[in-house]
């Protein structure tokens, strides 16, 4: 990675808060933990290996039904809300908390936003 990792750390970490996120995760395509601001009580490790397999699964079908590539995804749950977002050949994993009332339009464009800053660091 081109940027340090305290850098990466800083702007994951700058997203905690807003829109009721959580934490977030900076997962390398094969699954491994490349940062994360995610709670101590989180396994992050699981959750790395298994949101690029989710989020790769989707990719697959979605070009399967000749609509692109996946780029971003969101998931609803009675835990929160796991958003995805693809950046540099990593995915940015943002998990909120639960029980928030969240702006999702604003969640989703604090991620974009942060995204590119990410983008650049990682390049």
């Amino acid at each position: 990675m081109a940027a340090d990792s305290a850098q990466i750390q800083g702007l994951l970490n700058s997203l905690n808060g807003k829109h009721g996120i959580l934490g977030c995760l900076l997962v390398s395509p094969e699954g491994g933990v490349a940062s994360s601001s995610l709670p101590a009580d989180i396994d992050v490790s699981t959750l790395a290996a298994l949101s690029a397999t989710l989020f790769s699964n989707n990719d697959v079908s979605i070009q399967r039904m000749n609509r692109g590539n996946l780029v971003q995804m969101t998931l609803l749950t009675d835990q929160g809300i796991l958003h995805f977002y693809q950046v540099a050949g990593h995915y940015v994993v943002v998990l909120t908390a639960k029980g928030q009332k969240i702006n999702l339009e604003g969640l989703i464009r604090s991620v974009e936003e942060q995204s590119s800053s990410l983008a650049a660091m990682i390049g």
